[in-house]
């Protein structure tokens, strides 16, 4: 009995084992199709397999009005999965490359708006060099750096000291 459940374990142990070899290889396959944008060709593949299964004399590579049709259309989607990948793997990293970090703008009592009650301490997170921290009185406002834009993530009020 125990030499059966040592050899259920060795079985569920390799299946185990495998499912996240299989999962880690699906996971790159999809970001691989994403980030060269074959999804784009793909997925127009598709559409033609169902255009087949529906009309069945319809023939994807054939030289009927149809199919001349689709194949244009295939051949845009591989045009356009040429652009993708051009703006993944050139314009992205050469963006990043020469684009320059914004320093966060300190605000002292001559900046201040009309309106607004006090100026904010503005700095980045120690903990986390992508949040930018408004810190104000009574309060924590948490931004993230998106593009050139900054987005709340949250905010955390202070805890106020009690005298009693």
């Amino acid at each position: 009995m125990v030499k059966g459940a040592g050899i259920g374990a060795a079985v569920i142990a390799v299946f185990t084992v495998l499912w996240k070899i299989i999962k880690v290889i699906a996971e790159i396959i999809a970001k691989v199709l994403y980030y060269l944008g074959i999804w784009v060709p793909l997925l127009y593949l598709a559409y033609g397999g169902i255009l087949k299964l529906i009309f069945k004399n319809f023939y994807l590579f054939s030289a009927d009005t149809n199919s001349v049709i689709y194949l244009i259309g295939f051949i845009l989607t591989i045009f356009i999965a040429i652009i993708i990948t051009v703006k993944n793997l050139i314009f992205k990293p050469f963006r990043k490359l020469f684009k320059k970090k914004k320093d966060v703008v300190e605000y002292n009592e001559d900046n201040l708006k009309s309106g607004t009650s006090e100026a904010p301490k503005i700095y980045r997170s120690r903990v986390n060099k992508g949040i930018i921290v408004y810190e104000y009185s009574n309060r924590y406002d948490l931004y993230e750096q998106k593009d050139d834009k900054l987005v709340l993530v949250s905010t955390e009020f202070k805890k106020r000291k009690r005298w009693n």
